[in-house]
């Protein structure tokens, strides 16, 4: 039996919540490095290790930018049923028999609900977009593989 979808969907925003603290961290630490990095008789190593910190900072700005981007695609989903597997969608499956639970929302991998794991990923995905549209009951043929939808929420 699935969990509720608003549970699956409070992990994920936590976890989401943690990487941007963390990259906002990251990025307060390298910035007071850069600040301290102090002017030494090498006027070019200093403007050569100035240069890596900036860049470093932007490439976690926009780490940032795209973490908030998935905050907001996961606050936007309902907690509705899905009668057919859209965005938001909860989802136990059987791949060549075998378990396996999927949250459709955004690319964030596998994560842990009271110790069950959960394949988060998004309606754009290649496995998203196949299911897409199908309800409890269908098969699809993925990879070679068969998926089953057990249950649907």
């Amino acid at each position: 039996m699935l969990p509720l979808k608003n549970d699956i969907k409070n992990l994920c925003l936590a976890h989401v919540d943690a990487m941007i603290q963390e990259y906002e961290s990251t990025v307060s630490e390298l910035q007071k490095g850069m600040f301290e990095e102090t002017k030494s008789s090498a006027g070019d190593k200093y403007e050569t290790s100035r240069t890596q910190f900036q860049r470093e900072i932007e490439r976690l700005k926009t780490q940032i930018s795209q973490v908030n981007t998935t905050k907001a695609i996961l606050l936007s989903l309902n907690n509705t049923p899905s009668i057919t597997v859209g965005e938001g969608s909860l989802l136990s499956v059987t791949v060549n028999g075998n378990p396996l639970n999927i949250y459709i929302a955004a690319a964030l991998g596998v994560m842990k609900y009271n110790n069950i794991p959960f394949q988060v990923i998004s309606i754009q995905s290649p496995l998203g977009a196949a299911l897409r549209g199908h309800k409890t009951g269908d098969s699809i043929t993925f990879n070679q593989k068969k998926y089953t939808i057990t249950e649907l929420a």
